[in-house]
């Protein structure tokens, strides 16, 4: 009798500590908005990257570190199951670096895969803030959330939900780039 008693107790314990949790179960990062009909064109063009946030404890987030900003562009390859993606670096001392890379994209889904990574997935999220998204990306060893707008500013309410989400998610190294230099010009 004491024996369910207790569990009882234990069980309504869990529950009012799960109703004061500040992570909203329904809120969590969700690819159900992505437009499947416009997919992947509402997403090419011109993006900024502005933050990440790792699993704490990994190396995830020392790539971007050494960068102030960063310009990304988003295009149609020539083959129809690829995007090309290239990048304009800024890194902190005010040296440009260009980088390009294929994603390979899946039928029927928006999942992306990177070419010379078979290993890597990257997922797209919607959010709140208009005109970002939100990019996990996962291989054997790293797990990370990106955030790229469409702006190279975000209101404050943007950056807190991203994050607010990234903790809730267990990403809880975070890393927002300083942007204090000229974006560099996309090659």
């Amino acid at each position: 009798m004491i024996g369910n008693a207790w569990r009882y107790f234990l069980y309504l314990y869990g529950l009012v500590i799960d109703s004061l949790s500040t992570c909203d179960r329904g809120d969590q990062l969700s690819a159900s908005r992505i437009n499947r009909t416009e997919f992947p064109l509402q997403y090419m063009g011109s993006w900024y990257f502005l933050a990440a946030a790792a699993e704490p404890g990994t190396r995830a987030l020392d790539i971007f570190k050494v960068m102030d900003n960063g310009q990304f562009n988003v295009q149609e390859s020539a083959e129809p199951e690829k995007l090309e993606f290239r990048a304009s670096i800024t890194i902190k001392d005010g040296s440009c670096i260009p980088r390009k890379w294929i994603y390979l994209l899946t039928e029927d889904s928006t999942e992306l895969r990177t070419e010379g990574h078979p290993d890597r997935l990257t997922e797209l999220f919607s959010c709140h803030c208009p005109n970002c998204v939100i990019l996990k990306e996962t291989d054997n060893t790293t797990s990370r959330l990106l955030l790229y707008s469409r702006s190279t500013q975000l209101d404050k309410d943007c950056m807190e939900e991203f994050k607010h989400k990234s903790t809730c998610d267990g990403y809880k190294d975070f890393l927002q780039l300083p942007q204090t230099l000229e974006t560099c010009p996309l090659e």
